[in-house]
């Protein structure tokens, strides 16, 4: 079988810690063989496909999003092909977005749980596109949920965990917990042991009186339906100012989290836990109007999408393009800064970084060619 070999020349490469200028990526077989700074060092046999001094990042990564395109992972309902088909469209929807990776995230309903689960297996997509399944809940705090729907939230029980654990059918990556629950500790070890990372977040936790993971978690969206930042007693939001050991999701789409606080995140998190989300819905890259969700009626529009009824505001119209953009506007971040927020960092809190997250020897040449300053996408090279 003939090896596929080519050359990306001319691009302007954002690497993990640098952005190359001029530089071309080699690429053999679907993988990135070199990343070539001098062009007297291209090697003479590939084809070359010049970029013409465009930004090349890798396929960014939507690491907490409930659906966008008009497609909700909720609502994948029983019928096993309607769900491929629909995570199928929601792949082709990102992808023309520059995301190559995506978690599909529900609340916990055993049967939504299931068909999701479900049509992840039958689908075929590949893991590095669609690593797992991230549930927000069950054993979160009622007085910090948010948007979640009480009836989807209970007190810690292993025996439950383990049936959800059963129900997702080992695709469960990321869990939320709020660590102050009796019980919550019990349930981040078993998550911890099979493979899952727990994410402490709607939680009502004072920080000195939690006993904290002893092994690997992440925080669920900063700031957000959590204990606050405050001089009277440390909240949860104060933990990633405290403990460099989370990581830490960031919603930067403008709306859940204010520009000031947004700058004081760049200036105090390492991007290497930074991690920077949308928490997308149904409506992301769709005109604003109502939805549905759950049965329920939603608005989107410049400020978010929320539910009709309570205007409480429930995830977001926007998706990471828009939030990097939003991102380098506000913070004055570096591009490889931002990139990694939203590429490497996730896919080592996802455990995918060897084959997904950076424009590197080895990995999958999945890269982004854009136009303008990440404005639209140009090319995907797979």
């Amino acid at each position: 079988m003939a090896v596929e070999e080519y050359l990306i020349t001319h691009g302007r490469l954002v690497l993990p810690r640098a952005v190359l200028d001029d530089a071309s990526i080699l690429v053999r077989d679907g993988r990135i063989k070199a990343v070539l700074e001098k062009e007297d060092r291209l090697p003479p046999g590939p084809r070359r496909i010049d970029v013409g001094g465009a930004w090349v990042s890798p396929g960014l990564i939507e690491l907490h999003i409930h659906g966008c395109g008009g497609i909700g992972f909720d609502g994948l309902g029983p019928d096993l092909a309607s769900g491929v088909e629909a995570l199928k469209a929601a792949r082709a929807f990102l992808r023309g977005r520059g995301v190559t990776t995506f978690v599909p995230t529900l609340l916990c309903r055993e049967a939504e749980l299931g068909a999701l689960a479900a049509a992840i297996e039958a689908s075929g997509i590949s893991e590095g596109d669609l690593p797992g399944m991230y549930v927000e809940g069950p054993f979160v705090n009622p007085s910090r949920r948010g948007g979640i729907p009480a009836d989807t939230i209970r007190d810690p029980d292993s025996a439950y965990l383990g049936r959800l654990i059963n129900l997702t059918r080992s695709r469960l990556k990321l869990m939320t917990v709020a660590p102050e629950l009796p019980g919550a500790r019990e349930i981040i070890a078993r998550l911890l042991a099979v493979g899952v990372l727990p994410s402490l977040g709607h939680s009502d936790c004072v920080l000195d009186k939690v006993s904290l993971p002893d092994g690997r978690f992440s925080i669920t969206h900063l700031f957000n339906a959590m204990s606050p930042f405050s001089h009277r007693e440390p909240g949860l939001a104060m933990l990633p100012f405290l403990d460099r050991r989370p990581y830490v999701e960031l919603n930067g789409d403008g709306v859940h989290v204010n520009e000031a606080a947004l700058r004081v995140c760049a200036a105090a998190i390492d991007p290497d836990r930074l991690m920077l989300i949308s928490d997308a819905v149904i409506a992301a890259g769709m005109p604003y109007g109502e939805y549905s969700y759950y049965g329920t009626r939603i608005v989107s529009g410049p400020d978010g999408v929320r539910y009709a009824e309570t205007g409480i505001l429930m995830g977001s119209n926007r998706l990471v393009p828009d939030v990097l953009r939003n991102w380098l506007r506000t913070t004055g971040s570096s591009a490889e800064n931002a990139v990694r927020m939203l590429s490497l960092t996730p896919a080592q809190a996802l455990g995918i970084e060897k084959r997904r997250g950076a424009i590197s020897p080895g990995l999958d040449a999945t890269l982004v060619v854009w136009e303008g300053e990440f404005e639209a996408v140009r090319t995907i090279f797979e």
